[in-house]
């Protein structure tokens, strides 16, 4: 047998596979017990936490396919509203696509494409920060990596092409880029099917695009009202050359740069090695997969140029990330091949996957469990009251977004509306905000500097506002 470490008589395959599984199950739990979120965790959050009608409401309002709403609302109906509840939905897919991407790419492939996989889910950039994230990302990974497992047999197996198929219409309820990446295996699987003349296949796969479609309608009419209603202002940053070439790269970037384009040569030269080496089926179809990310990001260039702005940010390739180190798994599976006997390669392959995973994960602790986020909840939990509001001095709604989830009860005002406030008013500047005390002054107020907080990305100075000649006299 090929493999990368070879089982023996104690430790099966299968037994080595459900191990790793299980220890990166553990690693995305560790991450899930805080709550430090940012403005789209927030926002997410916020809305989960409504009523159902009220989830519903809201979900139609948004811009995304409503199933981590949904999901996210019968978590907190049953477990309780808090952050790990809503971040275990997000590690979730990341532990089903270890335990059940392992163990079908072990049935299809073998036991080091399997073994290597699981190490690529546990440890490559963004895996571990979108895994725990309050969004629909990892449930994104998830059904773009099984409808690419489904893709490998999908030619000869009539199970595996419905599998996809189902696959893909759940990524349509997940994410928009979700099902773009999907597409994309689609459309390389019809090339593949007309360039071999494979009338019968095809066939297969058209009727199958048809059931989709089918099953998909109520989501695509959904998506239909959501970019009608939205078109009017949503974009994101705008698109350039630069961010292009950024984007390519997006895939490999770690927190250190030697790190990420070692990363990025690794793959590159998995991928140019084994189509010089072998062109078997195995290496084409690992290339494919490896370009299924690139071509979502041409389409979603694309798309927004015809458009006339950015639709679209790095961030919505993270489903494809598991298409993508699925191909690098299968490339590498061919390359330790040819070197068999001769396997200098692969303790250099295993420390560089080591040290990513080990980066980001420790990355991803001080982030996940940074004091901040507590010590500003401890703060106001003590010293606000029923009567008090608050104005957030930001360019962009991103602190006063999270104030909606971590405090909801206070209340938000501005100057021109602060004398209505019978307690305490209190100011909050985002750091880099600009001329505080002369907007306060121009409506007879005195800034009282309470101390800095931060949490998660973000960093603020709280004041307490005080009128001119208003009676402070027992205020905290």
């Amino acid at each position: 047998m090929k493999t990368l470490i070879r089982p023996g008589k104690t430790l099966s395959p299968e037994t080595i596979l459900f191990i790793l599984a299980v220890l990166g199950s553990a690693l995305y739990i560790s991450l899930i017990f805080n709550d430090n979120l940012w403005v789209d965790e927030a926002f997410t959050a916020s809305l989960i936490r409504g009523t159902f009608p009220e989830v519903i409401r809201d979900t139609v309002n948004d811009t995304l396919p409503p199933f981590y709403n949904i999901l996210g609302f019968l978590a907190v109906s049953l477990f309780g509203f808090s952050a790990p509840v809503l971040k275990f939905c997000s590690c979730l897919p990341m532990i089903l696509l270890l335990f059940f991407g392992g163990r079908k790419l072990y049935s299809i492939r073998g036991f080091r494409p399997a073994f290597l996989y699981e190490l690529f889910l546990m440890s490559m950039p963004h895996f571990i920060h979108y895994g725990v994230e309050i969004r629909m990302y990892s449930w994104g990974v998830f059904s773009c990596g099984m409808a690419a497992l489904c893709f490998l047999t999908a030619a000869e197996d009539k199970k595996a092409l419905r599998d996809m198929m189902l696959f893909t219409v759940f990524s349509g309820y997940i994410h928009h880029f979700a099902l773009v990446s999907c597409g994309m295996l689609w459309l390389i699987l019809l090339l593949c099917l007309l360039r071999g003349k494979r009338t019968d296949e095809l066939i297969s796969a058209l009727k199958m695009l048809g059931i989709f479609l089918i099953l998909y309608l109520p989501g695509l009419i959904l998506s239909a009202w959501q970019i009608k209603n939205a078109s009017s202002y949503f974009a994101m940053a705008p698109l350039s050359i630069r961010s292009f070439m950024s984007d390519l790269r997006f895939p490999f970037v770690t927190n250190l740069t030697p790190l990420s384009a070692a990363l990025l040569v690794s793959v590159i030269f998995a991928a140019a090695f084994s189509l010089l080496k072998d062109r078997d089926a195995g290496t084409l179809q690992g290339v494919m997969l490896l370009s299924v990310l690139y071509l979502t990001l041409l389409f979603a260039y694309l798309v927004s140029f015809l458009f006339g702005r950015s639709l679209f940010t790095a961030r919505y390739l993270v489903p494809s990330l598991s298409v993508l180190w699925l191909g690098a798994a299968i490339l590498w599976d061919k390359v330790l091949s040819f070197f068999e006997g001769r396997n200098f390669l692969t303790p250099i392959l295993i420390a560089l996957i080591a040290l990513t995973g080990v980066t980001g994960y420790l990355n991803m602790f001080k982030e996940e469990y940074s004091p901040g986020a507590e010590i500003m909840k401890d703060y106001f939990s003590a010293n606000l009251t029923a009567d008090d509001a608050c104005i957030i001095d930001e360019d962009v709604p991103e602190i006063g977004i999270c104030f909606d989830y971590y405090f909801p009860e206070l209340k938000r005002t501005d100057w021109k509306n602060a004398d209505k406030i019978k307690g305490n008013l209190w100011y909050i500047e985002k750091n880099g905000s600009e001329n505080s005390v002369e907007k306060a002054e121009k409506y007879r107020y005195n800034l009282k500097y309470i101390n800095g907080f931060f949490f998660d990305r973000y960093s603020f100075s709280l004041y307490r506002a005080e009128k001119e000649d208003r009676d402070q006299a027992g205020l905290p």
